[in-house]
């Protein structure tokens, strides 16, 4: 399985088995600084306020993986049985800003190199790094991603 579908995967799954507990819901307590705004903002809203870079990640999580998957704010908030992906800041590029992206508490599936501009922050690349058995890469590198640690 690709990394990218483990991102949606994994979701998908631990809803299943939680599917099969109690019945509660666990609590999500990010920080009111890292938690994205209630909702993913709609393009017309966007363009007359300048995205965060959370916001601009949550649209992206939309976008990409439609409404089965939740961003639920930076990982160092976001609590092990929650289910979504986080983000994680690992480096800084060109004034950009790279974040991984994964479910709490396991693997980063994907990197995402944000930049901010007049309408704030926004994604303008992502990157899912293939790691094939052989060691290999199956795939260009973008040239962004040889400064993440």
């Amino acid at each position: 399985m690709t990394r990218l579908g483990r991102i949606v995967a994994v979701p998908l799954v631990v809803g299943l088995l939680a599917a099969c507990g109690d019945g509660s819901t666990p609590a999500v307590t990010p920080s009111a600084a890292s938690a994205p705004a209630a909702g993913a903002p709609s393009s017309a809203a966007s363009s007359a306020a300048s995205l965060s870079i959370d916001q601009a990640i949550a649209r992206f999580v939309a976008e990409r993986y439609g409404p089965d998957v939740k961003y639920l704010g930076r990982c160092a908030v976001v609590e092990p049985a929650a289910r979504g992906v986080c983000a994680l800041p690992k480096a800084t590029v060109d004034g950009g800003e790279v974040y991984g992206i994964g479910a709490p508490f396991s693997e980063i599936d994907a990197f995402l190199l944000l930049d901010d501009d007049a309408g704030g922050w926004r994604v303008v690349d992502s990157y899912v790094p293939d790691f094939p058995a052989d060691g290999s890469s199956s795939g260009p590198v973008p040239a962004w991603f040889a400064e993440v640690d």
